[in-house]
Formats: C-alpha cells, sequence, structure tokens
C-alpha cells in the first residue's frame, strides 16, 4: 500500500481495503481492466484516423498535368481517391469520438459500488465496452478499404502512364495533326483534315465536305453503333475572331431537323464566342476546339470519347 505522508489519508485508506471484501476487490479489478481494454481500443482507433488523415493530406496536393491527353483522367482519379479517404476519415473520427465517450463513461462510474455490474445476470452492454470491441471489429475493414483505395489509385495512374505513353508516340506519326498544322491549312483543307479524323476513328464517312449548299453539315459520319453524327467545320485564320452564335443558330435549325443528326458538333480551329457556347450548351451540340481538338486530333484520342458520348455505345449493348 502506497504510503503518504498525509496519516490522516493513511488511515483512511487502510480503513477501505480492511473493509474491503472479495467481491469489491474483484470489481475494482475488473473495472479497472475495462478502463484499460477502452483505453486501448480508443488508441487503435486513434492511429487508424492518423493514417487516414495523413493518406488525405497525400492526396489533397496530387495534381494533374496542365494539358496532357491523359491529365483529366488523373484529376478524376485523385478526387476519387480524396472522396474515398474523406469518407472513411469521417467515420474514423466517429469511432474514435465514439470510444472516447465510452471510456469517459467508465471513468465517471468509478467512483460508485461496482459489484453489482459485475456479479450474476449483470447486464454487460451497460459499460458500453462491448460496443467499443464493435468498433474495434470494424477496423479491419476500414484498413482494407483505405488500402484498396490506395492500390486502386496506384493501378489507375498505371494504367494512365502507359495510356499517355501511347498518345504521345502517336503526335509522331502522319496521322497526328497538331495546331499550326491546322492553322496552315485552308477552309477546304480543314473540312477534309476533319473528314480524314473521322474516318480515322473508323466512322463510317457519308460527306467529307460542305459546299455552299451543304445546309450547316460540311462532314457527316455514321458510328458503328448506328447514330448520326453530323460536323460544321468553320475555319479561321490565325489570330482570326472566334465563332459566333449566329453558327450555331444555323446549326441547331439544320442539323437535327434536316439531317437527323445524332450527334452534333461545331468544330474550329480557333475558339467560340461566349453567346455561341451558351446557345451550344443549351441545345446539346458539341462545340470542338482548343484543348479538347488537340486530344482529338494530336493525341489520337477518339472523338466519342473525347465529346464523352462513347458511354453511350456501351449502355446500348448492354440493353441488347
Amino acid at each position: 500500500m502506497p504510503n503518504f505522508e498525509d496519516d490522516g489519508l493513511n488511515r483512511a485508506l487502510r480503513k477501505l481495503i480492511n473493509e474491503a471484501t472479495d467481491d469489491h476487490l474483484l470489481s475494482v479489478f475488473l473495472h479497472f481492466a475495462e478502463g484499460r481494454v477502452a483505453e486501448g481500443i480508443y488508441s487503435e482507433l486513434h492511429d487508424h484516423h492518423a493514417v487516414v488523415e495523413a493518406e488525405l493530406e497525400h492526396a489533397n496536393k496530387l495534381r494533374g498535368g496542365l494539358d496532357t491527353p491523359t491529365s483529366d483522367g488523373c484529376a478524376q482519379a485523385h478526387h476519387q481517391l480524396r472522396e474515398v479517404l474523406k469518407a472513411e476519415l469521417a467515420d474514423a473520427k466517429a469511432a474514435m469520438d465514439e470510444a472516447a465517450g465510452i471510456w469517459h463513461t467508465l471513468r465517471r462510474s468509478s467512483g460508485v459500488d461496482l459489484r453489482a455490474r459485475f456479479g450474476p445476470g449483470a447486464d454487460t452492454t451497460e459499460s458500453g465496452l462491448e460496443r467499443a470491441g464493435w468498433l474495434r471489429q470494424q477496423l479491419a475493414a476500414a484498413d482494407q478499404r483505405v488500402e484498396n483505395a490506395l492500390d486502386e489509385h496506384c493501378e489507375e495512374l498505371h494504367r494512365l502512364a502507359l495510356l499517355e505513353a501511347e498518345y504521345r508516340a502517336f503526335t509522331e506519326t502522319s496521322d497526328s495533326i497538331s495546331a499550326d498544322d491546322f492553322d496552315a491549312m485552308t477552309p477546304v483543307e480543314f473540312e477534309e483534315a476533319t473528314a480524314a479524323l473521322v474516318h480515322r476513328d473508323g466512322l463510317t464517312l457519308v460527306r467529307r465536305n460542305g459546299g455552299a449548299r451543304d445546309l450547316g453539315a460540311d462532314v457527316i459520319a455514321v458510328a458503328p453503333d448506328g447514330r448520326k453524327i453530323v460536323i460544321q467545320c468553320k475555319y479561321r485564320s490565325p489570330g482570326g475572331r472566334p465563332v459566333g452564335s449566329p453558327v450555331i443558330q444555323t446549326l441547331n435549325g439544320t442539323a437535327r431537323p434536316v439531317h437527323a443528326a445524332d450527334i452534333v458538333i461545331a468544330l474550329t480551329n480557333r475558339s467560340f464566342t461566349e453567346p455561341a457556347r451558351e446557345l451550344a450548351a443549351a441545345q446539346n451540340i458539341h462545340l470542338l476546339f482548343g484543348r479538347r481538338l488537340r486530344r482529338w486530333a494530336t493525341w489520337g484520342m477518339p472523338l466519342l470519347e473525347v465529346l464523352g458520348e462513347d458511354r453511350q455505345d456501351s449502355d446500348k449493348s448492354d440493353a441488347a
């Protein structure tokens, strides 16, 4: 027994010990053991929380390339990892807080007669320790989810790195058309180059170039799944003005009503005005220029993939 400087304290302590029965001592020991177990569970949850927090901090520093064919894919992979880690961090924080609450409940009960809690027929759920044990059981699954998310992220980045190498190799081939190549063309050559790119993607050409009576359709093609694609090409000399909304109005008035288009595209080697962009978005007309044009023409990414229309192919095949 400890010996305190205060004799009164020593006497009071001896009195309590002398009066304690075996049931008293056993219940105190068991209660102390509960506290140690609860403390250990909290510590494990705290460590898990710290690991997830560190991984999220690392993930928040990840950035995609500014202008590469796979930068969007990298950004999406980073975003998906961050979302998983955010959810896991919130769950880890809730579990840690709950375990801390269970420990504090046990601590507050230290000053009462504990024999009833450990006697025959006692309610084992009263202390909350069983719930703390369940929280610890979830740790293995939580650790596995985090590990899976990290592994999937690494695998996706590896896949994108291989794809990036393929795209960069494509730029060295004659099928790759750069922005400078487009700028050096005539309007007719611009339409012919567009038709060549459409053919490169395995789409069936119906019209290679337009004319005075093309009714807004310079290039017409059919996708393997039967969807009809209508493209209006608007060439601009280097430094030329952006394409305005009248072009989109004309295309919108003919592409679907006249040409029965499923996919409508306005293409330029320059850019579009803001009113043109707003009208195109409202009428479900794809604008192909700038970075999207580079992804298709320079990097060799399939047109339907660039437009986000490739998903419809898989949807239709699944439905069939």
